[in-house]
């Protein structure tokens, strides 16, 4: 009762509208208009307001970031209405509008950092945890970009497109180190720096490194004499570093990031030897990116941007059996190369066009695994990608606005894909917008899926064709006061060619192949308030119900209800306490076993700069220390695995 009550408590203040006391200050004076008036650039590949864009849209300041004391990328998504991660001891993973499929790598969301794109070329996963090694410190905002995005961005945008955004150089304006300890031994520092030197120079770097010791974990299912009773010792170990630099001189720019985190693997997964101190993985993403942006006059503007990117994986794994005792190891290893041109043009006041040509090289692109004495496989798949984006912006009225666009992409290796979209935006009052949406989106077989092959177990299928999905959305946007602003979004999506890996009966080896199909629909509706005292808080609430077409059974790990709710309230003139809530159904897991309902509860309590130099923060996360599982995946034992009960971290930043 008492977790409920507090949700509840939640729930009045951002309905009631209450105002801080004489003893809030501190927190930037933004109000709710200017919250509503950043830019937003992923949604279109050039900057508008969010109600102009062909999107439902979520935007996360750098405030929010600092207030709830979020630490990785996971954690501020898990607080967004129509979003729920999972976790499995190794790697996180995100579910979008009931679509999460097991160890997916997060292959159907698009990640980008300032545009560029981090999803790596082998697997096509996203990082959001740790292994994404960006301090988030170093964030303006986040732009989250519900729903197809392939007719701007090509493959992987299926669900989803998150843009961050870094800080400029004057934003900093000096230096930040910080340093961190908390609950399972963790240790982490960051810095940030930045500098405007000079007419039209602006400079930024940061880095972060951690290392959490992590704690003994137990598994029922392993609970035997011989597999040290389902103890696993010192495995859930966490280590990771991360680097970025941009350097901006007018209309040039240059960003670069490395990164590099290792994992210990506590869960005995792909039937590897239980407890075995061997069981790692390491995933290292490096890229450098130069961009070119020149504005003609207010109606012609060009971008040119040319990157180079690499990623570099190995995973360990220690089999012990009766007849063989060796560590089983993969790796893969991606390089690749690209160049963009995008020109908008304004041929008229009421008319906008944007237009595009990109081309990526992956020059290496390979799968590898071994032991000591064997190599099962070795082999590297090159492949290169054309594309060409087109859309239209028309103003018909001063009310009405009509979007439209595609995207073609041509493959070295699969078939190529158009992907159309289409937007109504009507906005009948300076407070009320409402949009339909029409998209399709893809994803290209990855390069496992297409050419994995093992002679005992598995084949490859150089005849996979892309995943498709056509999505249907209708939002409206209010503003119910100064201070309120609503939101309201009905969906509907259908996916066919879905890729999943099946055994052939002819030769009993497994495949993946083009068997799946799922539909889903759902509604989703959510609050937002800011006060210019330093209050801001946010409710939503997720109804959603995905299903495999052909069977009509409930998708797994894909819950039927998601609650939301977040406050920051200034305590007084040096504290601000802040706590976000998250309840959840149960998900359906791969063995067709339920996980129970929960409501998590966190708090971070923070203080604005003090003494000119020092700030402070301390969060708690799950405060009420409650019990809670997230679906494994087809390579565990378990079909849940136990998540983190209560524990801290306090960090403490030095400013210069």
């Amino acid at each position: 009762m008492r977790k409920w009550g507090i949700l509840s408590f939640t729930v009045i203040v951002l309905a009631s509208g209450v105002e801080a006391g004489e003893g809030s200050s501190g927190l930037e004076n933004l109000s709710l208009d200017s919250l509503l008036n950043i830019s937003v650039t992923a949604a279109a590949k050039h900057e508008q307001r969010e109600r102009e864009a062909p999107a439902s849209v979520t935007i996360i300041t750098a405030e929010d970031i600092k207030r709830y004391g979020y630490r990785t990328l996971a954690e501020v998504l898990r607080d967004i209405r129509g979003f729920y991660i999972s976790y499995d001891r190794n790697y996180t993973y995100l579910g979008v509008r009931g679509f999460s499929r097991p160890t997916d790598y997060n292959d159907r969301i698009l990640l980008l950092l300032n545009g560029h794109i981090l999803n790596e070329n082998v697997y096509g996963s996203a990082f959001i945890g740790t292994e994404l090694g960006l301090d988030l410190g170093t964030i303006d905002r986040i732009e989250i970009i519900r729903g197809p995005g392939s007719a701007l961005y090509g493959t992987g945008a299926m669900f989803a497109v998150i843009n961050i955004i870094t800080k400029k150089g004057h934003q900093v304006e000096g230096l930040r180190v910080s340093g961190e300890y908390g609950s399972y031994r963790r240790l982490e520092g960051t810095f940030l720096a930045g500098k405007r030197i000079g007419r039209g120079i602006e400079l930024l770097a940061s880095g972060i490194i951690g290392d959490v010791k992590g704690q003994d974990r137990y598994f029922e299912e392993f609970d035997d004499p011989e597999t040290n009773n389902g103890i696993a010792e010192g495995l859930d170990w966490d280590k990771y570093r991360g680097g970025f630099l941009q350097l901006s001189v007018g209309d040039l720019n240059i960003m670069a990031m490395a990164t590099s985190r290792k994992k210990g693997v506590p869960t005995g997964a792909w039937e590897v030897d239980f407890n075995n101190k061997a069981s790692m993985t390491l995933d290292e993403r490096q890229f450098i990116e130069f961009s070119y942006d020149k504005k003609f006059d207010v109606s012609k503007a060009l971008n040119v941007r040319a990157f180079f990117d690499r990623y570099n994986y190995k995973g360990v794994f220690p089999y012990r059996e009766e007849d063989y005792s060796d560590d089983w190891c993969e790796g893969s290893v991606g390089k690749w190369a690209g160049a963009e041109i995008r020109f908008r043009w304004d041929p008229a006041a009421d008319d906008r066009l944007i237009a595009g040509f990109e081309y990526m090289k992956h020059f290496r692109a390979d799968y590898r695994s071994w032991d000591s004495e064997t190599t099962y496989f070795n082999g590297n798949f090159p492949f290169s990608i054309f594309s060409i984006y087109l859309q239209n912006e028309y103003q018909i009225t001063g009310e009405l606005t009509f979007v439209a666009g595609g995207r073609w992409d041509s493959y070295s290796r699969t078939k190529g894909s158009l992907t159309p979209r289409a937007a109504l935006i009507y906005n009948p009052t300076s407070k009320t917008t409402l949009k339909l949406l029409y998209g399709d989106a893809f994803r290209a077989p990855n390069v496992y899926e297409t050419f994995y092959e093992d002679e005992d177990e598995a084949k490859s299928n150089p005849e996979l064709d892309p995943e498709k999905i056509r999505t249907l959305e209708m939002i409206l946007e209010h503003r119910i006061n100064e201070n309120l602003f609503g939101v309201l979004s009905l969906y509907r999506y259908k996916m066919e060619d879905i890729i999943e890996q099946v055994q052939d009966p002819v030769d009993s080896l497994w495949q993946f192949q083009n068997v799946g199909s799922a539909k889903a629909r759902g509604a989703e509706v959510a609050l937002n308030s800011l006060f210019r005292n330093g209050i801001r808080g946010f409710l939503s609430c997720t109804i959603q119900k995905a299903e495999n077409t052909r069977t009509h059974e409930t998708l797994s790990n894909s819950p039927s209800l998601l609650v939301k709710a977040g406050l920051v309230l200034p305590a007084c003139r040096y504290l601000f306490v802040a706590t976000d809530l998250i309840y959840e159904t149960e998900r359906i897991t791969v063995y067709r076993t339920k996980t129970h309902s929960y409501l998590l509860a966190n708090l971070n309590l923070s203080t604005p700069r003090l003494w000119n130099h020092f700030e402070a923060d301390f969060r708690v996360e799950n405060v009420f220390n409650v019990k809670y599982e997230h679906p494994g995946g087809y390579e565990h034992v378990q079909d849940a695995i136990e998540q983190d009960g209560r524990n801290f971290r306090f960090k403490l930043s030095f400013l210069f």
